[in-house]
């Protein structure tokens, strides 16, 4: 009888151990096609499920990455109670965090998942192996995402087979993009109303054996059919990091992100913007740095040295969204004797409390925003002040709401100014009793400027809807509005969506509609460049 009993336990464990466990992950697995079958009910989230695959199997993913699903991999199912313990607003940030995070680079865990929470499940689930150099990472803030299916990356196409000189095999991504823009209607200088543009870009990333050495490298290339100023060589990274204990040093190039709000991001000082890729300013030029991170129970402290600086990309005599007069971006000005070689230095403490994310950053050097000086050539020449600012970031999470706030004081030789951004985001999950999940944004935006700040956002309202399908094409969208509350007849509307149509394939949309009748106006003088964007992105 005892033997039999003996059999019988052993039967049902070794069924558990198969109920719990998924894989080996093959090529065509992506972690939202796993993740949908580790999913027990439609109580609990995808976002949740993610989250917790995440958190148990640290051995699936290169640099605990999740867009770096090891092939091979068995992955352990945490049950449902550890599921339901993770916020659903705080997984779903930590996603939109993760799912944007470059394939080599590390994604890290929200602090805002309890710790309590995780020891209460009925199972007690992994702690993923973070190293200081993920959380060197914490500069990255949300934004609007897709949830795209993950393909498992094949360590036989991206790694080599052997460790050399102590460093793991490199992890390898190639992205090739090409994009069409029309404009409605012709520009005000004769400028054409389609552009073609093509970019490739290559990411290499070795980590040593004992992971505290990194060495990224990340080139980028584009090609602008109508302007020549938007051909561009950059490197967006090109950086050793070294993790220590309670710290972490990098010195190279790199991007890096500050900010929480979704309208605008006014403390983001450290990268120069590469406005054109984008009129939302969102895309960042490589920037040279020398970065020392200590982090403790007092929060994370980050010191920035940056030896050189990069100016502006702005359109070119043949470009749209330019002033009337073009632009010269060949000789820019600069109030620094050193110019371009001055040496710019930034400061930045963070620290979660609880649900609260808060930061508080100053810096000084060369201002990222130019000023526009008229020349004798009858051209427009940049001229970049020197400028000191204070800046605050908080961001808190409470239940489907998120509330958040950024701040600053900016002084220059011209003049010194204050700026501010605080909203919310609603999110709803699962309309109409379906996996989909509406988020509703609201933010005001602030200028002590007024109608003299020589940039949108003086007292303007943004309001926007952003949907997500959660299905496995990734399919979601961001509708925007910007309203003049000064100006009924200023406004901006901007349209973002994008789906997998596979494994490899990106589709993106891109929409901006401009209105002012004001000369003296912001987005008067590009009042006729309302475009429609189609992208295609190629992963290999």
């Amino acid at each position: 009888m005892r033997t039999l009993l003996t059999v019988v336990a052993l039967i049902c464990t070794q069924a558990q151990a198969t109920e719990t466990t998924l894989g080996p992950v093959q090529s065509a697995d992506t972690l939202w096609k796993l993740a949908t079958q580790a999913r027990p009910d439609d109580q609990v989230a995808m976002v949740q499920v993610i989250y917790a695959l995440w958190q148990a199997n640290p051995h699936a993913f290169t640099l605990n990455n999740i867009n770096a699903l090891r092939q091979g991999s068995q992955l352990t199912v945490p049950q449902r109670q550890h599921m339901l313990s993770i916020p659903v607003a705080v997984a779903r940030q930590w996603y939109n965090e993760a799912i944007t995070t470059p394939v080599g680079r590390p994604a890290k865990a929200s602090a805002n998942v309890s710790n309590q929470a995780a020891a209460e499940a009925e199972q007690p689930t992994a702690v993923p192996v973070v190293t200081q150099a993920t959380e060197q990472h914490d500069d990255t803030p949300p934004q609007p995402t897709s949830v795209p299916a993950i393909p498992a990356r094949q360590q036989t196409k991206t790694q080599a087979t052997t460790s050399v000189s102590g460093f793991t095999p490199p992890s390898q991504d190639y992205t090739l993009t090409l994009q069409q823009r029309y404009y409605a209607k012709p520009g005000d200088q004769a400028q054409a109303k389609s552009h073609s543009r093509a970019s490739v870009s290559a990411e290499w990333v070795w980590q040593s054996n004992d992971r505290a050495h990194l060495l990224a490298l990340e080139p980028f290339l584009r090609w602008d059919q109508q302007d020549t100023e938007g051909n561009l060589i950059d490197l967006r990274q090109a950086y050793w990091q070294y993790a220590g204990d309670g710290y972490d040093i990098k010195t190279g190039v790199d991007i890096v992100f500050w900010g929480v709000t979704e309208s605008q991001h006014l403390v983001d000082v450290i990268n120069q913007t590469d406005l054109i890729a984008g009129v939302d300013g969102e895309a960042k030029l490589g920037q040279p740095m020398f970065n020392l991170n200590r982090y403790g129970s007092a929060g994370t402290l980050a010191v920035y040295i940056l030896p050189y600086f990069r100016p502006r990309t702005l359109a070119g005599q043949d470009g749209r969204l330019r002033p009337p007069l073009p632009v010269n971006t060949d000789q820019p000005l600069y109030e620094s004797a050193q110019a371009e070689r001055n040496l710019d230095f930034a400061l930045r403490w963070s620290q979660q409390f609880g649900a609260l994310d808060l930061a508080l950053s100053y810096f000084e050097g060369n201002n990222r925003e130019p000023i526009l000086l008229p020349s004798a050539e009858n051209t427009l020449q940049p001229m970049y002040l020197q400028m000191q600012q204070l800046g605050i970031e908080a961001q808190l999470i409470s239940g489907s709401w998120i509330w958040k706030l950024e701040s600053i004081y900016r002084k220059t030789r011209q003049q010194d100014f204050s700026a501010a951004t605080l909203g919310f985001e609603y999110t709803q999950v699962g309309v109409f009793e379906t996996d989909w999940d509406w988020a509703w944004i609201a933010e005001y935006q602030y200028d002590s400027r007024q109608q003299l700040a020589p940039v949108p956002g003086q007292n303007d309202l943004f309001i926007g809807s952003r949907f997500v399908a959660n299905d496995a094409a990734g399919s979601e969208m961001l509708l925007g509005l910007v309203q003049d509350l000064d100006n009924s007849a200023s406004k901006s509307v901007k349209l973002e969506a994008s789906m997998r149509l596979s494994n490899t394939l990106r589709l993106r949309i891109d929409a901006w509609l401009f209105q002012s009748n004001l000369p003296s106006d912001t987005l008067y003088f590009i009042r006729h460049d309302d475009y429609f964007q189609l992208s295609l992105d190629y992963y290999f």
